[in-house]
C-alpha cells in the first residue's frame, strides 16, 4: 500500500529511468562494415585490429542505445492547487 501511495505523489518508487533503449536500425549502417572488417583482420593474423574494431562496434551499439533511451516522465500535477 505505501509504495503505491509513494508512486502515486511523484516519489521515486517506481520511476526509475531505464540507462537503455531501443536500438536505431540505421546504426547497423556503422557496425556491419566495422564487423566485416573486423572479422578480415582476425582472419588475416592482425587480431588485435580485429578486437579493437569490435569494441568500437560495439560501443557504437551502447552510445545509441543510450541516446535513445526513453525519457523519464514528469509527475502529473493536482489541478485542485491551481489559484484563479
Amino acid at each position: 500500500m505505501g509504495g503505491a501511495i509513494a508512486a502515486q505523489y511523484g516519489s521515486s518508487t517506481g520511476q526509475k529511468q531505464q540507462y537503455f533503449g531501443r536500438i536505431d536500425p540505421f546504426v547497423m549502417f556503422a557496425v556491419v562494415p566495422l564487423v566485416l572488417m573486423a572479422g578480415l583482420f582476425i582472419w588475416s593474423d592482425i587480431a588485435i585490429l580485429g578486437v579493437v574494431l569490435i569494441i568500437l562496434a560495439l560501443l557504437v551499439v551502447a552510445i545509441d542505445s543510450w541516446a535513445n533511451r526513453p525519457v523519464k516522465k514528469a509527475a502529473a500535477r493536482d489541478r485542485d492547487s491551481d489559484d484563479y
